[in-house]
């Protein structure tokens, strides 16, 4: 016997469509008469309280009542039925409760196999398990009862089709064109019936299919799409084109022509062809919004590295913001193509267009903060921030971000204001969050110019979370900058580069630790790593590398480093001093 595993929970999801599509239970329940004894008009009355406390939803009471009524008069297999679903339903990983819920509705069907709508839950969850040889009994019983169901003859068709046997196939293929034969060719039936033809390798049914399809409706703008789309399926892109060009044709507003057109160029390497899909495609009214995105963002990936092809996603985005000037996932879909781009003030600017439309997405509110940090527009995100906390007054991840926003501004005290405020209403069980404020607040303490402040709650974050490496990090630099323990910054950055063997930030620290530990050769490795893995290194880390190169020997290329850091903060009287005197200065 094949045990139920795992999987059971998704009975649920099979099954809940069909409950909520089918007459209530109690609805068509009626009492019993007694016959042999009062325990079954008991059980009766019970099974019907059962099904008022579920539809209270007091589960509990629900399972409790159909224990009950089922040891009252297990003969009631309806009763069964119900308890076996809910005891399936609650087994989750036990599979000996599951088997027995499942064996409880299995004996209901073979006891009352006319019971339409328990027994099409129960062959429900058998597709669902993947019990092919048990789905089709089920569904040749109820289409045996219930032959005008059309819904049980599609069922029993699926699962003989699952079952990929040649007899089973034929069977179904004959269930299918019952139906057509009732109800007329349609896109849902033809593919149906492909599905039956496709374990075979029967291309010339397939097509044979297609054909009367079209046959049956040659001006159908859907059949031809749908025709098309078959024939680019097997490879044979120049029938598909056909198709595609007739429902362009019948049709030239239809999008999802234009769409199916695109693609089609698109897997055949024809750039310019597809190039002028998509932008017929994303000009048309009746392509619904999502596809028009899915299409756009298809189209970004595979062009967004040309420049030359910039204006034209421009022109697209232009294009649909014409046509959805009030649909917010264009905005998002903009301002994530021009983040990628670097305009960041572009970007900022579409999500908070987004955010006027949508203001009750915190997700957003933090993107839109991030980008005008990144913009270099601190008083924007400042604004942005403040009015993100109208919406969102008790997160403190937001508090994090604005504390972010307040030091880059250097309004210290509101940073530290608002971190306090973060702690106050932060889950006291959360640990690793509780540590990412403290560390928060050590750089704060730093950034104003109390360096011991910060490092007593850089050990507060480590203490809640030893592997905060932010907080490893940020404590190590700052150590090796006031040339304080020397030998705990190295050993805190030691563990961030093995954690991040490639991060810039990382090493650079590390270097600069072995610089003031005077292990100039050290120094000198792992700064030329971080230069390494930097595509465009920092003013900060050009100087650490003039620094450390100076100190090795190799002064022509520290005053190279040095020069490189000036050009990037060109007041910097130190840097100054360094390249015109082509020497080191502590200060």
């Amino acid at each position: 016997m094949k045990i139920i595993s795992k999987n059971i929970i998704m009975i649920a999801l099979s099954a809940l469509a069909v409950v909520l599509s089918a007459e209530p239970a109690y609805a068509k329940k009626k009492p019993s008469t007694p016959t042999v004894n009062s325990d079954e008009l008991k059980a009766d009355y019970i099974f019907m309280e059962a099904l008022r406390q579920h539809s209270a939803e007091n589960e509990d009471a629900y399972y409790d009542l159909l224990r009950r009524a089922h040891e009252l008069n297990p003969a009631e297999s309806e009763i069964e039925f119900y308890l076996g679903f809910y005891t399936a339903l609650m087994a989750q990983n036990d599979t000996v409760m599951g088997e027995k819920g499942y064996n409880m509705m299995r004996h209901h069907f073979d006891k009352e196999p006319g019971d339409f709508y328990n027994n099409r839950i129960y062959g429900a969850i058998n597709d669902q398990l993947g019990k092919n040889k048990e789905s089709i009994r089920v569904w040749r019983t109820l289409d045996s009862i219930y032959p005008n169901k059309i819904e049980v003859a599609l069922k029993l068709a699926t699962a003989l089709t699952a079952s990929r046997d040649s007899a089973n196939l034929k069977e179904a293929v004959d269930i299918y064109n019952k139906i057509e034969n009732r109800q007329g060719k349609s896109i849902p039936l033809t593919f149906s019936k492909i599905r039956t033809f496709l374990p075979t390798n029967d291309t010339l049914a397939i097509f044979d299919e297609v054909q009367k399809l079209i046959s049956s409706s040659p001006n159908n703008v859907d059949n031809n799409i749908f025709a098309g789309d078959v024939y680019a399926q097997f490879a044979m892109p120049d029938t598909a084109l056909t198709y595609y060009n007739r429902a362009c044709k019948l049709d030239p507003s239809s999008g999802a022509a234009y769409y199916s057109r695109a693609t089609l160029y698109q897997s055949i390497g024809d750039s310019i062809a597809y190039d002028r899909e998509v932008f017929n495609a994303l000009k048309q009214e009746s392509l619904d919004i999502d596809t028009k995105l899915e299409l756009l963002t298809g189209y970004i990936r595979e062009l967004y590295e040309d420049e030359s092809q910039h204006p034209r996603i421009e022109e697209l985005f232009n294009s649909l913001l014409q046509q959805h000037p009030h649909e917010s996932k264009v905005r998002e879909l903009y301002c994530s193509y021009l983040y990628v781009v670097d305009d960041f003030a572009g970007a900022a600017e579409q999500m908070g267009y987004a955010l006027d439309i949508d203001p009750a997405n915190q997700e957003n509110w933090h993107t839109l903060i991030t980008l005008y940090m990144q913009a270099e527009k601190p008083e924007q995100a400042e604004k942005a921030g403040e009015t993100a906390m109208h919406y969102y007054p008790d997160s403190p991840q937001l508090d994090m971000l604005m504390s972010a926003v307040y030091n880059q501004n250097k309004k210290y005290g509101q940073s530290q204001a608002i971190l306090d405020r973060a702690l106050d209403i932060v889950d006291d069980g959360d640990k690793e969050f509780l540590s990412q404020i403290y560390s928060s607040k050590g750089d704060t303490y730093y950034a104003s110019g109390v360096p011991d402040s910060a490092f007593v709650y850089y050990e507060k974050a480590l203490e809640l979370n030893p592997y905060n490496l932010l907080a490893m990090n940020n404590c190590a630099y700052h150590l090796a900058v006031e040339g304080k323990d020397l030998d705990r910054a190295e050993k805190l950055s030691a563990f961030t580069i093995k954690e991040r063997p490639e991060d810039a930030t990382s090493l650079d620290t590390y270097a600069w630790v072995m610089f003031r530990k005077k292990d100039y050769t050290q120094a000198q490795v792992y700064i030329q790593k971080a230069l390494d893995n930097t595509e465009e290194p920092s003013q900060e880390l050009y100087e650490h590398a003039g620094d450390i190169y100076f100190f090795t020997g190799d002064h022509a290329k520290a005053i190279e480093y040095w020069e490189q850091a000036l050009e990037l903060d060109p007041d910097n009287e130190l840097l100054k001093r360094k390249v015109k005197h082509r020497t080191y200065f502590y200060e």
